[in-house]
C-alpha cells in the first residue's frame, strides 16, 4: 500500500501527539519533523527515525505533505510557504487568525489541486460521527466544554482554543448561518477570556447554547440535542458514548437507551483521513473553506461578546 510521506511542524504537546501516529500509520511516512526548540525537534527525529529541522523551509523536498501543529498566529505564513511549494497540508485549528488569511489559503490551495484540511479533531470523534448518521432535524444543542486551569494555548483565549470545535460541528450538523448572537467571556488568568458562554440562534430556527471554561474544577465534554420530535441525544466526547432517549406516552422520556459506538482515537482518524484525501485525491473531510467557516462564526462571537476581568 502507498503511504504519504509527511513532515510534522511544531513539536508542543500536540505535535509530539501528531508525530507519534503518523509514525505508526500505515498510510504515513513520517520523513521530517522541524521547531525552533532544536532539542525537541532532535528527541522526535530520534525517535521516529526522521530528520529533524529547526527551521521548517529547510524540509522543503523531504515530504509531500506537512502538519502544522505552531502557534496560532504562525499558521498562516507557515501554511501559505508550505502550499506555495506544492506541499499539501494538515494545519490545526483555528485554520488562522483572520477570515481573509483563511480565505487566502483555500484560494492558493484550489488554484494548486492541493489538499488543505483543518484539524477540527472532535469531527473525527466516533461518538461525533455516529450522532451525525442520527440526526433528523435538532431544534436545540448545549455544549459544555471544560477543563482545568493550563498553559497551554493562553495566546488566544477560550473560544478559538476549544469551542471553536462546537462551532465547526454545530455547522457541519445545521449548514445554517447564525443570525443572532450573544456572549459573555470571563479572564479569570490570562490576557484573554478563560470562561465563555455562548447563545446562538441560526437561520433555520434552531437554538444553541455553548459554555467553554478551562478554569474547571473537572474535565467534562458533552453535547445533550433535542430534536424537533422530542428525541434527546447525550453525547460524551471524552467517554465516546452517546445515549439517546425517546418522548414517552405519558409526557416523560422513556429510559435512554445507549448507541453502539466502535471506540478509536480520533487523531489516528483525522490523519488517516488526511493521507487518503491526498492519495487519493479526494475532497478532505474538514476543508479549509470548513476552517473558515467556523473562524468566521468564532468572529462574530467575538465581536458580540462581553469580556469581563475577575479581580
Amino acid at each position: 500500500m502507498k503511504s504519504l510521506s509527511v513532515a510534522v511542524i511544531g513539536l508542543g504537546s500536540m505535535g509530539k501527539n501528531h508525530a507519534r501516529v503518523c509514525a505508526s500509520l500505515p498510510e504515513t511516512d513520517l520523513r521530517a519533523v522541524a521547531d525552533i526548540n532544536k532539542e525537541a525537534a532532535e528527541a522526535a527525529a530520534e525517535q521516529y527515525g526522521a530528520e529533524c529541522f529547526s527551521d521548517y523551509r529547510d524540509l522543503y523536498g523531504k515530504a509531500e505533505a506537512a502538519i502544522v501543529v505552531s502557534p496560532t498566529n504562525l499558521h498562516y505564513e507557515i501554511t501559505k510557504d508550505l502550499l506555495e511549494h506544492n506541499i499539501h497540508v494538515l494545519v490545526e485549528k483555528p485554520i488562522t487568525v483572520s477570515a481573509e488569511e483563511a480565505g487566502n489559503l483555500v484560494k492558493i490551495a484550489e488554484e494548486r489541486g492541493l489538499i488543505l484540511q483543518v484539524g477540527h479533531l472532535e469531527r473525527f470523534n466516533p461518538a461525533v460521527i455516529k450522532l451525525r448518521e442520527l440526526l433528523r432535524n435538532p431544534a436545540l444543542i448545549e455544549v459544555h466544554r471544560l477543563s482545568g486551569p493550563t498553559k497551554r494555548n493562553l495566546d488566544v483565549g477560550i473560544v478559538w482554543d476549544l469551542m471553536i470545535h462546537d462551532f465547526d460541528i454545530l455547522l457541519s450538523f445545521y449548514n445554517s448561518p447564525a443570525v443572532y448572537v450573544s456572549a459573555l467571556g470571563v479572564s479569570v488568568y490570562s490576557e484573554h477570556e478563560d470562561i465563555a458562554n455562548v447563545q446562538l440562534r441560526l437561520a433555520n430556527g434552531a437554538m444553541a447554547s455553548l459554555t467553554a471554561s478551562r478554569n474547571s474544577g473537572e474535565r467534562k465534554r458533552y453535547m445533550k440535542i433535542t430534536e424537533d420530535d422530542g428525541r434527546v441525544y447525550l453525547l460524551d466526547f471524552i467517554e465516546q458514548s452517546l445515549t439517546v432517549s425517546h418522548p414517552g406516552e405519558n409526557g416523560l422520556p422513556l429510559p435512554a437507551e445507549s448507541v453502539p459506538i466502535e471506540k478509536d482515537e480520533p487523531l489516528k482518524l483525522e490523519i488517516r483521513s488526511f493521507a487518503e484525501s491526498v492519495l487519493n485525491k479526494k475532497a478532505p473531510a474538514v476543508s479549509g473553506a470548513d476552517g473558515k467557516r467556523a473562524l468566521e462564526l468564532a468572529a462574530e462571537v467575538y465581536k458580540n461578546m462581553q469580556v469581563f476581568k475577575k479581580k
